[in-house]
């Protein structure tokens, strides 16, 4: 009697050898689940049997494997109802229970699903992944009745868990290779448009989801914009948008924490303003911040569309979300490469600029001294003479041409200065105000609305730098207003994401508003639409504000106004006595 579990136990442990060999032997999947269950058939001697594989799209087992009398290739793709309710499958059952199943003669088990008439007794078990995830159901027939013994459901519960690793092994190995190809993109990209777009569909393709859509944070505006997706909302991007800690969306930007439901209708901080799919189609969604150095860049986020409404939810796993957070983590290495390329480039070419500008500054300046010095001279010489009106215009002319060089030149100072700073604690809310005031005496011709949140702001910074920013854009807007034009300016404190706050200025008017195909050229050095100056003006500003860590933009429209829109980190003010 002893010697029977003995020999049990060794036909068990020699399949489970073989089957381990075959694991790493075979080429594929499709080979391994085949020699799996063949080894099952001749461990239990069964006559014939299945693997099938749970398809979680439609909540139905498809059979990928069969062997044994009486399996054709018409059974292999066939489907059955994933239930614990009487009337489906002995499989069916398995597979929604997650436990293993025998039965010694199925003409009297109410889960029995009739395939053939010689079977008596059938053993079926789960294909658990990870996360107690049943990935499909091992199943073995007999034509005898109670065939099947303990022993041989610990057999094929191992042999499951083989077929099982190689599933998971698989299908980890694909996401792998997906994520390496991906790695070498975002590292060779020289288009992010085109990178993103590429992110969104490795996303949706590794994570088996229906779309998958990127937003990256405009820090001016504190609103996430769409800049990638596949289905519905491509035709949206650069214009859906979600206000910082608005909708779903915006709640894992503020919060910098992923989100992953099924139930999106009936969360409390859904609001359905763009969708990849209808509410009622959505059988799951999950969301992953984008982080950067200093906080979150964005949101990657993908959704699953439920096969039918009585089909049930396909759910992203713990896994997945590893997965999606990997990729986002990938996707703001590459922006802030690229912003840190970007910022080499400016930075090297300002410096050359700079460096060149500094040296004829210098040279032009002593010419213009002396001419000035000799034009004075001559003058004095001249003053007891009568001079003909036409050379006394001449002179007049010569030396307020001097005049505006020397004001070319300062400018051009001011530029190659514009990084230099004295940071100091600075109320932003008394310098807006003062500057106000100053201009609104000095053009009484506009009119001018000053907007301040109830407490003041404070930034660290440069006062005559900062002073100079505000001013620019104010000169700007005078030289496109008319009598009787407005210009508006807003201060205020906007929560960037979790733990950071920025301050925003915004700077607009009633003017006639920069040409869309200007936006970008207007903060280039040398660049201007005004007859006088060198072009200097915007890119002073520019180079001032991100020497601050801030950043400045032009979001107004054309024909109806410039806007200015200037972010800064925000500080907390300073003790009694400290610095204005």
């Amino acid at each position: 009697m002893a010697s029977q579990p003995l020999a049990q136990s060794h036909n068990e442990e020699v399949a489970l050898q073989r089957a381990y060999r075959f694991l790493s032997a075979l080429p594929d999947t499709e080979a391994l689940l085949r020699a799996t269950l063949e080894e099952a058939l001749e461990a239990v001697q069964a006559t014939r049997g299945t693997i099938a594989l749970m398809d979680y799209r439609t909540g139905e087992l498809v059979i990928r494997v069969a062997v044994g009398t009486g399996w054709t290739e018409e059974h292999i793709g066939l489907r059955l109802k994933v239930t614990d309710e009487p009337g489906g499958s002995i499989s069916g059952y398995v597979a929604a229970t997650g436990q293993p199943y025998t039965c010694g003669d199925v003409t009297k088990d109410p889960h029995y699903y009739p395939l053939f008439a010689d079977t008596r007794s059938e053993l079926a078990v789960p294909l658990i992944g990870r996360g107690h995830k049943v990935l499909g159901v091992l199943n073995v027939e007999s034509e005898k009745p109670n065939a099947f013994t303990d022993q041989d459901t610990r057999i094929l519960t191992a042999l499951a868990s083989v077929a099982s690793f190689a599933l998971s092994a698989a299908d980890y190995h694909n996401r792998e290779r997906a994520l390496i190809e991906l790695g070498k993109e975002l590292a060779a990209a020289t288009e992010i448009e085109t990178l993103l777009e590429r992110v969104a569909e490795v996303a949706a393709q590794v994570l088996d989801a229906d779309d998958c859509s990127l937003f990256l944070l405009d820090k001016s505006l504190n609103q996430l914009v769409l800049q990638a997706s596949r289905g519905l909302l491509r035709q949206f991007v650069g214009q859906a948008s979600y206000r910082v800690g608005e909708g779903l969306t915006g709640w894992v930007a503020l919060h910098g924490k992923p989100i992953r439901t099924d139930g999106v209708v009936s969360d409390p901080r859904w609001k359905g303003l763009y969708t990849e799919l209808l509410p009622e189609e959505i059988s799951a969604f999950m969301a992953v911040p984008i982080r950067g150095r200093n906080g979150v860049l964005g949101v990657l986020r993908v959704v699953r569309r439920r096969s039918s409404p009585l089909a049930p939810h396909y759910l992203f796993t713990e896994e997945d979300e590893e997965l999606l957070s990997m990729l986002a983590s990938q996707v703001g290495a590459a922006l802030e490469r690229a912003e840190l390329q970007e910022r080499l480039f400016t930075m090297e070419h300002i410096a050359a600029v700079g460096e060149l500008a500094a040296r004829i500054a210098h040279m032009i300046g002593n010419k213009i001294f002396a001419l000035k010095g000799a034009l004075k001279e001559v003058l004095l010489r001249l003053e007891a003479v009568r001079l003909p009106e036409d050379v006394r215009r001449i002179f007049q002319s010569m030396e307020r041409n001097l005049f505006e060089v020397e004001t070319l030149l300062q400018e051009l100072r001011d530029f190659v200065k514009a990084t230099q700073l004295n940071l100091q604690p600075l109320c932003l809310s008394d310098l807006v105000r003062e500057l106000v005031q100053e201009t609104a005496q000095r053009l009484p011709h506009l009119q001018f609305e000053l907007r301040l949140d109830e407490q003041p702001v404070w930034v660290r910074g440069d006062p005559e730098k900062l002073r100079s920013v505000v001013e620019e854009l104010l000169e700007n807007a005078s030289h496109f207003l008319k009598e009787g034009d407005t210009v508006v300016l807003h201060l205020s404190v906007d929560q960037w994401f979790s733990g950071r706050k920025i301050a925003r200025l915004i700077v607009q008017d009633s003017g006639p508003g920069v040409p869309e195909r200007l936006k970008e050229q207007i903060f280039q050095p040398f660049f201007s639409t005004r007859a006088k100056g060198m072009g200097l003006g915007l890119a002073i500003v520019k180079g001032i504000i991100e020497a601050h860590g801030g950043t400045i933009e032009e979001r107004g429209r054309e024909g109806e106004g410039a806007k200015f829109i200037i972010t800064l980190p925000v500080i907390d003010p300073p003790s009694k006595g400290g610095t204005r």
